[in-house]
């Protein structure tokens, strides 16, 4: 048993670096950080260079999510696309996402144009535009 015990930490950390439902924080989507930051944004509350960056990181990995589940669909015969976008649109886990991108994508676009991103998140955020551009190319097709 105190062999196990031992090699727990280990087998912890082999299990966080696999696959989905990993114990390790990847950089991913986390929803709870995009709800303490639609808070923030709501109540107009003071954004820190940090919240900006933490921004950029979860629009992204929205982003990228939306496009893999775009791209899913491309890859359907043209009869079952139209359907498989509407189940998708409807999907609570779509619309949560949707929504935080939406919240947290017009902050980033104010914060922007008023010049109130670093250099750094300035130029993370502009990066998200392929993003952007790659999204739209999906949903065009639907």
């Amino acid at each position: 048993m105190k062999k196990i015990l031992l090699f727990l930490p280990f087998i912890l950390l082999v299990l966080a670096s696999c696959g989905k439902g990993s114990l390790a924080f990847t950089g991913g989507y986390d929803a709870g950080e995009c709800a303490a930051l639609a808070v923030k944004i709501e109540r107009h509350d003071s954004l820190t260079q940090d919240d900006y960056a933490i921004m950029i990181e979860q629009n992204e990995a929205i982003l990228q999510y939306l496009i893999d589940r775009a791209s899913e669909i491309s890859e359907l015969p043209d009869s079952c696309r139209y359907g498989a976008w509407r189940v998708l649109v409807a999907e609570p886990e779509y619309l949560e996402r949707f929504g935080y991108m939406f919240t947290l994508g017009s902050a980033l676009y104010q914060a922007e144009i008023r010049g109130r991103l670093n250099e750094d998140n300035a130029e993370a955020y502009g990066a998200l535009d392929d993003y952007n551009s790659l999204l739209a190319d999906y949903t065009d097709r639907f």
